[in-house]
């Protein structure tokens, strides 16, 4: 998306509420792009904050300064967002295409105007009934051909139109909320509404999907309108736009769109997890599919093709396994796709280069039979019985059922006989979706969802706009904006941190800590923050307020005798080398759980630390005896008894250590210190060189790792320099 950086300069004194360098900016901007309309809209603003602080200079109170200030800033950026607009459509040649294609015709675009084009149509669709029926056909067609190009207009008009007036507003919401206006019509304007949104915030349309959500009847276009505004929020201009915090916030009192919005938040990161998810069904579950591909679908499931008749001799039990692995993949899959995974992205990410797709509001239309766009692929079905299950049924998103039957309608031709008339009959089985649960609003979410994230991902001119779905800097992750800080939401935080744990995104946690409100930090926060700190997915000043030492004692504070939190506090003392203060939090855990060898373990490895080997080797030699084959403890023992002085017995349990196909790392850099301080020199620094090639460490490290150690064994410096020369 083209950008300039004036108008960025202007858009950044905004949001910084610095009115006065605003107006500089924009002068400077409009002398280098000269335009008559806008530099007299800018010199009325310029003019009405003149007039405010010539009053204030005169010693003059005004109750409303402040409110007038604010509406003098909200002028200022509705100038702001439509400048910037045109400049951006300026200086693109797609944009400037399908601006200019909607304007240049004399078409009245008045929200009465549109509300009775839209009326027209159902009253149109409605009285087909008493066509005769051999008319009946091609007057639907025509219809039907008539409407969708206007639609299209209408769609391009309104997600390139410019900031809306309130009256603008007010007058399309009642558009969307008629019950006289076809429910698919409805739902493209909303999307068409949050494409604009997503370009340039409007307080305006904001309002109007709210509103929207809020009122209207059908469940498509409500869930369409959630959608919308959580992707619209700008937690920036609400430092213009009080308006927009009020009314989430008031959004957020009822429980029901917490719950919604929680839903929404975990839909979207399954979303955005689209294309690893492919990966895991590409490279894991697909593999086990094609190994098996002696099996042929039946009606009623699988059976063993002929040609592999002796195989059930030569291997018994062998195609019951096989069925079994194939059964358990799809099983698999099935999984995915109920937890929220896109699962069909990736094949139909391939059937995306029609010329259906090149127009822009096909991407968001609702799937009906009747699209002129695909009239004739529908007529090459014929009566199939199957495809008409699959498109009106089957669990795909709007966007794949239209790159389904574009592309099912190329190949049908090719298709054996038996197999079509298979189709036609509807003898072949589908997962189909049921009734109920298509109708769900999280169904509905979700797969209006899909067909956003295929949209931004996969349009061929998605550079040329601003992408809010699809990022790397975690614009989905709507829950860490801090307009939903210290409302009804937060009691959903700790749900949703648990998720993002869970999903392996750490760092999208993290991002949602400081949302948190004092009163909102429970033992669950203290236990994920301190977590989430001690293995750095915390940056910046929020990490001198999550010390995770400090989160695990507040844990504690909440529950005195919780495991995990009197563990998380010996790993965080730990961490800090406060080994004393680690040593005493696990003899707490040990006084509750005496014989849990983790803790035992852990406790040697702090003595082993304060340098007391003797106790530690007392707690080591109990647990070998237990565990003789533990690594583990096998690993600690070694490393005391070298920092003890017994070094032979040390080698020796060394060498069953580096016995192993792929030793461990660190064991060869103790073994290199234990043969050091033995005395053996070359072994020493052989052991050294293989860790070195292996870590990738510099040798330096070496000495740095262990010096007081080494010190405290008497190597010397002049030893440890010669060590490094021949490393």
């Amino acid at each position: 998306m083209t950008e300039n950086e004036a108008l960025k300069r202007v858009g950044k004194k905004l949001l910084e509420r610095r009115l006065g360098e605003a107006i500089g900016e924009m002068e400077s901007f409009l002398y280098s792009y000269p335009h008559q309309t806008n530099a007299d809209r800018l010199f009325a603003i310029k003019t009405d904050y003149q007039l405010m602080t010539d009053y204030w200079r005169r010693g003059f109170k005004d109750s409303q300064l402040g409110n007038l200030y604010d509406n003098l800033l909200q002028r200022m950026y509705r100038l702001y967002a439509n400048t910037a607009l045109a400049h951006t459509i300026g200086h693109s040649s797609f944009l400037s295409s399908v601006y200019m294609r909607v304007r240049l015709v004399a078409l009245d675009w008045s929200p009465q105007v549109i509300k009775e084009e839209l009326e027209a149509f159902v009253s149109d669709t409605a009285l087909l009934e008493l066509e005769p029926e051999h008319t009946r056909k091609t007057r639907s067609a025509e219809i039907h051909r008539r409407h969708k190009q206007s639609m299209s207009e209408l769609f391009d008009y309104l997600w390139t139109s410019e900031q809306w007036t309130d009256g603008r507003s007010a007058a399309m919401e009642e558009v969307l909320v008629s019950p006289t206006i076809d429910l698919n019509d409805q739902q493209l304007i909303v999307s068409a509404v949050t494409l604009s949104l997503i370009q340039f915030f409007d307080m305006a349309k904001f309002r109007l999907l709210v509103h929207v959500y809020q009122r209207a009847a059908y469940e498509q276009v409500r869930q369409r309108a959630l959608v919308g505004w959580v992707l619209a929020l700008d937690s920036k201009a609400g430092r213009l736009y009080r308006e927009e915090a009020e009314l989430v916030e008031k959004l957020l009192e009822d429980e029901h769109c917490c719950l919604e919005l929680t839903e929404l938040q975990k839909q979207l990161i399954y979303c955005v997890d689209a294309e690893k998810d492919n990966e895991t069904i590409r490279s894991e579950i697909m593999p086990d599919l094609l190994k098996n591909n002696s099996l042929r679908s039946m009606r009623n499931g699988f059976m063993e093709a002929d040609e592999d008749a002796m195989a059930d001799i030569l291997n018994p039990g062998e195609a019951e396994r096989n069925l079994e692995k194939v059964e358990a993949s799809f099983q698999r899959m099935m999984d995915m796709q109920r937890q929220g995974s896109d699962i069909y992205f990736g094949g139909f990410s391939q059937m995306k280069r029609f010329p259906f797709f090149q127009e822009i509001c096909n991407w968001f239309v609702p799937f009906y039979i009747d699209h002129p766009d695909i009239s004739e692929a529908v007529a090459k079905f014929g009566g199939s019985k199957f495809l008409t299950k699959m498109l009106l049924n089957g669990p795909f998103c709007d966007s794949d059922k239209y790159s389904f039957t574009l592309a099912f309608s190329q190949v049908l031709g090719q298709i054996p006989q038996s197999m079509r008339q298979m189709l036609e009959r509807g003898e072949a089985q589908l997962h189909e979706v049921p009734e109920e649960e298509s109708e769900s609003p999280a169904y509905i979410r979700r797969t209006y969802l899909q067909n956003l994230y295929r949209f931004f991902r996969l349009y061929p001119y998605r550079s040329e706009l601003r992408q809010r779905f699809v990022s790397e800097d975690a614009d989905y992750l709507f829950f860490a904006n801090p307009i939903f800080s210290r409302t009804q939401l937060e009691l959903h935080f700790n749900d949703m941190v648990a998720f993002l744990m869970k999903r392996k995104r750490m760092w999208e946690a993290a991002d949602l800590l400081p949302n948190y409100g004092e009163n909102r930090r429970d033992f669950q926060y203290y236990m994920m923050a301190g977590y989430l700190s001690q293995n750095g997915y915390v940056e910046g000043e929020l990490m001198l307020e999550l010390d995770p030492v400090e989160c695990f004692q507040k844990a504690l504070d909440l529950q005195p005798d919780n495991e995990r939190a009197m563990l998380g506090y010996a790993r965080a003392q730990f961490s800090y080398k406060n080994y004393e203060e680690a040593l005493e939090a696990y003899d707490d855990l040990l006084s509750l759980y005496p014989d849990k060898a983790s803790y035992l373990l852990n406790k040697a490895v702090c003595l082993t630390n304060l340098a007391r080997y003797g106790e530690a080797l007392q707690l080591l030699y109990r647990l070998n005896y237990d565990s003789p084959d533990d690594e583990s403890v096998n690993r600690v023992l070694a490393w005391a008894l070298t920092c003890d002085g017994r070094y032979e017995q040390a080698e020796s349990i060394y060498g069953q250590l580096l016995s192993v196909e792929k030793p461990a790392v660190d064991d060869l850099l103790n073994y290199g210190y234990c043969l050091w301080l033995s005395g053996n020199i070359d072994e020493a620094a052989d052991c050294f060189h293989r860790y070195l090639k292996e870590s990738g460490m510099r040798a330096i490290d070496i000495i740095e790792e262990e010096k007081e150690l080494l010190v405290s064994k008497g190597i010397t410096e002049p030893e440890m320099q010669m060590m490094l020369y021949i490393l």
